[in-house]
């Protein structure tokens, strides 16, 4: 998710979200406004702001205090999961905030301010003296690379960028920030610290649709991360299905590596990604979940001379060019396990992270290379090439879906892993 372009959160300002949860927390706006300092009315006029924005109201209000709705019991969650995430970020800015190299960087803050640390700071006090745009600049800055990128992405001054990141530093008390003559870029911390600031926010657009469900509207948002391999057709048909139960779901589907694409779900980029599992721990913070096995096999073009052909030997396997996939892929370690086999190396004629590109080779030479099972059976190119009489590596290929370990679910998200995995059922 782009923090900067997501209109239901642009909508709803951080300070309103952080009275709520007060409002929550002591039983009544009159508790809260005491708790934090503000008189009644701004308290009820935030509020009153936030039912506003969400469409529904969000307290029964009586003698002996304010009780949730339902409405007001699904924002509290997601508000809660926010902040939750926000505190941990703090905490953990704090907590490894004193290395040789941080406190070097810290020389130009306040010294009031380079002591924080966890130990002695109310993290939650921390967490509710950041404000929107503090928040909406960081995240520009380590999204896009430099304070000038967040400029032009946000439509703000540099100055104005600059000033908050600065504000920013200085509320948290920790070094975010590589400062050079020309240029501001976020630092290792700083990265971490806006991908949980961008997972904290990301929990507001979800409240959204969870309230949007309960209205009894069809729609929500679904964003879906591709790895190379997985049949288009069964994402296709999940799709298909998915919207006939929410005909105005909004589907984004992004194709890309494996790591770029854990790195957008890390960050919220993304919801799920889907294709071939790669044996993840929950210590990286995603959780993986299988669908199905999805073997190897050798495959040639159709027409070519070994199609069709039985007992295939290793010398007919050594007179044809070879297109692989790039070192980093698993399918690489496979075909290396395969080709060591052979008495000869063949040659290889391409390598390349592309499957048109080798779609098209295979299409246009009589070259080798190797595809899933489920690819060859459901692919778009299933018509063009054919599955050689040969054995593969006994890999276990196992095609899933991975999600954030913490991820919570939207009814829509959560109908799309349904669907994908009854397709899955179908199809295998």
């Amino acid at each position: 998710m782009d923090y900067q372009s997501d209109q239901s959160v642009q909508a709803v300002r951080l300070r309103r979200l952080f009275f709520f949860d007060a409002v929550c927390r002591e039983g009544g706006i009159g508790q809260a406004a005491a708790a934090v300092g503000l008189t009644q009315p701004a308290v009820s006029l935030a509020i009153k702001k936030l039912e506003q924005a969400y469409g529904a109201p969000l307290f029964a209000r009586g003698y002996g205090g304010s009780e949730l709705t339902p409405e007001g019991a699904l924002l509290h969650r997601r508000v809660r999961r926010m902040l939750d995430q926000m505190e941990s970020a703090v905490a953990g800015l704090l907590a490894g905030a004193g290395s040789a190299k941080t406190r070097a960087s810290l020389v130009n803050m306040r010294a009031s301010q380079v002591n924080m640390r966890a130990s002695h700071i109310n993290v939650g006090a921390v967490c509710r003296h950041l404000t929107d745009t503090q928040i909406r600049c960081h995240i520009a800055i380590a999204q896009l690379g430099s304070a000038v990128n967040a400029s032009n992405k946000l439509g703000i001054s540099q100055p104005a960028v600059h000033r908050a990141a600065r504000e920013l530093e200085e509320t948290v008390g920790v070094a975010l920030y590589r400062r050079r003559v020309h240029s501001v870029s976020a630092n290792a911390a700083g990265l971490e610290f806006a991908r949980r600031l961008s997972l904290a926010l990301h929990e507001i657009a979800q409240a959204a649709a969870d309230l949007s469900s309960a209205r009894g509207l069809a729609g929500g948002q679904v964003s879906v991360g591709v790895l190379p391999l997985l049949p288009q057709r069964l994402l296709a048909r999940a799709i298909g299905r998915l919207r006939e139960d929410y005909p105005d779901v909004a589907v984004t589907i992004q194709e890309g590596a494996h790591e770029r694409l854990i790195d957008d779900l890390r960050f919220g980029a993304i919801d799920v990604i889907v294709g071939a599992l790669r044996g993840r721990g929950a210590e990286s913070g995603v959780t993986e979940s299988a669908l199905f096995i999805d073997p190897y096999a050798v495959v040639v073009r159709r027409g070519h001379e070994l199609a069709g052909r039985k007992r295939i030997g290793g010398k007919e396997l050594t007179s044809y060019g070879w297109v692989v996939p790039q070192k980093d892929m698993p399918r690489r370690a496979v075909v290396e396990q395969m080709l060591a086999t052979l008495p000869v190396r063949p040659r290889v004629v391409v390598e390349t992270s592309s499957l048109a590109m080798m779609m098209s080779m295979l299409e246009e030479n009589d070259c080798i290379s190797l595809l899933s099972r489920s690819h060859i059976l459901y692919g778009n190119y299933r018509n063009d090439v054919v599955a050689l009489d040969v054995a593969t590596p006994e890999v276990a290929r196992t095609v899933g879906y991975t999600t954030r370990a913490d991820w919570l679910a939207t009814r829509a998200q959560d109908a799309f892993i349904e669907h994908l995995r009854e397709q899955c059922r179908r199809d295998n």
